[in-house]
């Protein structure tokens, strides 16, 4: 069994519920983002990243604000859950 694969593909399941119960908190779905670049994709990651920055810039800084204020309970109990 190739544990990069493995690894991959349970990483990505794990996302995608994320994701989901993120958007069901109340997260933009713009906000969430997983992709994969290697060490050497250093133009994929700069591509990225830009991408990234606009995309928060059309959603707003008050718009997030609000977003972070209210899954900010549900966060601190999830990582207290955790250890963390």
């Amino acid at each position: 069994v190739c544990h990069y694969i493995d690894g991959n593909w349970k990483m990505t399941e794990r996302m995608k519920a994320l994701a989901k119960m993120l958007e069901k908190l109340g997260l933009t779905p713009d906000r969430f983002r997983v992709e994969y670049i290697s060490a050497a994709e250093g133009v994929k990651f700069a591509s990225v990243i830009r991408e990234m920055t606009e995309k928060m810039k059309e959603i707003g800084e008050e718009r997030i604000k609000a977003e972070n204020a209210k899954l900010k309970p549900f966060i601190d109990r999830m990582l207290a859950r955790k250890g963390l």
